[in-house]
């Protein structure tokens, strides 16, 4: 099985980066009155960058080769697909078809992953192991 940690890594950080400037987004909005409720839009920004953290969280697991990243960038892809329905259904054409191809990509790209196995050693645990 193929793994694909360094395109996981690169795709979860791309989904980041996207949700980092819609938070900004969002907050600058929010702001500067530009929306109904500005207490709203801040409150939509910064729910939104805490999502953006935890990809971020996932992204940086991929970069490491930690596979417990694995399950839940699925979860996240397979949402992020769903969300990606939603937009097309709701008229959102392009930016719908770009999320349900990033996250179907991620999701299948996720899969070549090993999965997170509690009695695997960690490889600071087989150093630490082999020298005693």
């Amino acid at each position: 099985m193929v793994k694909c940690w360094p395109l996981s890594a690169v795709l979860m950080g791309l989904q980041t980066l996207v949700l980092i400037v819609l938070a900004g987004d969002l907050v600058v909005v929010g702001a500067t009155g530009g929306s109904d409720s500005g207490a709203r839009a801040i409150t939509e920004g910064i729910t939104v960058l805490v999502l953006a953290a935890c990809s971020g969280l996932l992204a940086y697991g991929f970069a490491r080769r930690r596979s417990i990243a694995r399950t839940p960038t699925l979860v996240w892809n397979l949402l992020a697909a769903l969300v990606g329905v939603s937009l097309w259904s709701g008229g959102a054409h392009a930016v719908g078809a770009v999320t349900i191809a990033v996250g179907a990509v991620t999701f299948a790209c996720s899969l070549g992953v090993p999965r997170y196995d509690l009695d695997d050693l960690d490889e600071s645990d087989e150093h630490d192991a082999s020298q005693q």
